[in-house]
This record gives C-alpha cells, structure tokens and sequence, in this order.
C-alpha cells in the first residue's frame, strides 16, 4: 500500500487488487471524503505489480489516479 496527495493536496492511498481472472487492479482510497477508484495494471502477476508499485513515484500515483474509473465494491466482485 502507498500514501500519495493528488494534485488538491488530498490524501489518497494505493493498494493492489488480486482480481478475477488474472488481473491485478490498482484501487485509490480516498481519506477524506470521495469516490472509491480503480484501474488495471498491465501486468503479469501479483509479484510484477508490487514491484510496479514500490518503483511508482508520486507523479506516477497521480497519473494513475487520473485514469482511474469510480468503483462501487459491493456491487462488484472483481
């Protein structure tokens, strides 16, 4: 997990999914008020993307979170 600001200087943090299918997705928390968010990560494995994480810097976090799509975890399984 990683603790970033946005571009507001709102805290926010980063943690790794192990979702459906293979897939890893990156979910953004916000620690004040806001939507929960989520993007894929292009990778192979949950391995490949904890060294993606810890090699992000707050620049990267950023961008990331820019792509991110809102997401409701109680109404997704994934």
């Amino acid at each position: 997990m990683r603790s970033f600001t946005d571009s507001n200087d709102q805290p926010w943090q980063a943690a790794l999914l192990d979702a459906s299918y293979g897939r890893v997705m990156l979910v953004f928390s916000p620690l004040h008020k806001g939507a929960i968010r989520r993007t894929p990560l292009a990778v192979e494995n949950m391995a490949e993307a904890i060294g993606l994480l810890a090699a992000l810097d707050e620049a990267g976090l950023r961008a990331l979170l820019g792509e991110a799509q809102a997401w409701d975890p109680a109404g997704d399984e994934s």
